[in-house]
């Protein structure tokens, strides 16, 4: 009996042993991404070259700029293990053996600690879970980090831009030869929408950029019911008004992409269209007359100024700080794209205009990526402006508030980060 005993007692001891070897192989540690069995990854191929080299093993071509890849490890049996390409709920979704992949890949995988790995293990929540989930997830060393893409800070390459927006923000920069391309773009840089009718098509000429710019009636204005004197969907107020015809000249000094310099003219012969003038209703602060609020009328010749910063934000592919003296006014701001911040991918930008000629303004602008799948992972990205300043009742607040959009129309030059 007492023999019985002792090898039960063993058996009943090498049993937990065992299990408790396989339950710490199989326990993801939540702080440490390199433990994780069962996680997905928001991948760009500018990241690591194991995200070019594992399409190759996946025979995937043409090749993706940026895909979601999901790796599950969770059963002991390799057999079992697999990866998939895009969203594991999709039922189109292309899957294949964990095996597939080289193991410089599967190493680099496993191993991969940036932001944009997520656990899909399940996870213990607690009570603060609700306030700290996000911030547990952020890494300090990925909020800023140097640029990674030479165009970046190169002041004959910097112009280059395969995102087209709606309004305002950036231009589209598409090259013909790395320094020598054309650009397009709706709005200035620092305008939000409907707040500008400008419209602007140029060449870029190592580093030298020459715009042609024009305007779209009443982009920024609109008809207005004169009984009852209504003011919507936009206001027309603090806007800009450009002229019908204008030249743009800047250049990059030649010692980095951080200080650009211009001139803005109007073309005397061309005249100016309607809202150029003016708009055609005039409003005031709580109605009294001597209180106008204004707008950015442009005519004349302009000298432009911006300082500028470029760097990562969250594994951004683009981000930038910036001050600038643009039409009269100066305006200071900060622009990203493609961060990644749990599980999120987001372009943000804000620009405050300081009290001149228009009043004090502050513009705030989110837009959401990471909606579709392969191509169109990042292709596109929408999402709320809104611009805050004085409005008729003389309080600060909401002036307008509209959605923007940008659109990726390729890759342009694409330095690889040399390993």
């Amino acid at each position: 009996m007492i023999a019985l005993l002792r090898i039960t007692a063993l058996l009943i001891f090498t049993f937990l042993l065992f299990a408790g070897k396989a339950f710490a192989q199989q326990e993801d540690d939540p702080a440490n991404p390199r433990t994780w069995k069962y996680f997905k990854i928001y991948a760009r191929a500018e990241d690591d070259s194991i995200f070019i080299t594992g399409q190759d093993d996946m025979g995937i071509d043409p090749k993706l700029e940026s895909y979601t890849i999901v790796v599950n490890l969770m059963d002991g049996n390799t057999q079992n293990q697999y990866v998939v390409l895009g969203d594991e709920s999709d039922p189109s979704a292309q899957r294949f053996a964990w095996s597939q992949l080289s193991k410089k890949v599967q190493d680099g995988l496993i191993n991969w600690t940036g932001t944009n790995k997520e656990n899909m293990n399940a996870k213990r929540l607690d009570y603060a879970s609700v306030f700290l989930d996000v911030i547990r997830q952020i890494k300090i060393k990925e909020f800023v980090a140097p640029p990674k893409k030479e165009r970046s800070i190169r002041s004959t390459t910097a112009y280059i831009n395969p995102y087209f927006q709606l309004f305002g923000g950036e231009k589209l920069g598409i090259p013909l030869k790395r320094s020598i391309g054309f650009t397009f773009g709706i709005g200035n840089k620092y305008s939000a929408p409907f707040e500008s009718d400008l419209v602007s098509i140029g060449m870029n000429i190592i580093g030298v950029s020459i715009n042609y710019n024009t305007t779209i009636d009443n982009l920024n204005t609109h008809t207005i019911n004169k009984e009852t004197g209504d003011n919507y969907p936009w206001k027309q107020y603090n806007n800009i008004f450009s002229p019908l015809r204008a030249i743009e000249l800047s250049y990059v000094i030649p010692l980095g992409n951080f200080l650009e310099v211009g001139v803005l003219s109007d073309i005397k012969f061309g005249g100016y269209s309607t809202s150029a003038l003016g708009p055609q209703y005039k409003f005031y602060e709580n109605g009294d007359t001597t209180k106008q609020l204004p707008n950015n009328i442009l005519k004349g010749t302009y000298l432009n100024a911006e300082f500028r910063y470029p760097f990562r934000m969250f594994g951004s592919t683009r981000s930038q700080v910036y001050v600038a003296y643009y039409a009269n006014e100066t305006n200071i701001g900060l622009i990203t794209r493609e961060s990644r911040l749990a599980g999120a991918v987001f372009d943000f930008r804000t620009n405050i205009t300081l009290q001149k000629i228009r009043n004090f303004q502050i513009l705030l602008e989110v837009m959401v990526s990471n909606i579709g799948e392969g191509f169109a992972l990042n292709s596109f990205a929408f999402g709320p402006s809104i611009r805050l300043s004085k409005t008729e009742s003389g309080r600060f607040g909401v002036i307008t508030a509209f959605v923007n959009a940008r659109f990726k129309l390729g890759d342009f030059f694409d330095e690889r980060e040399k390993k």
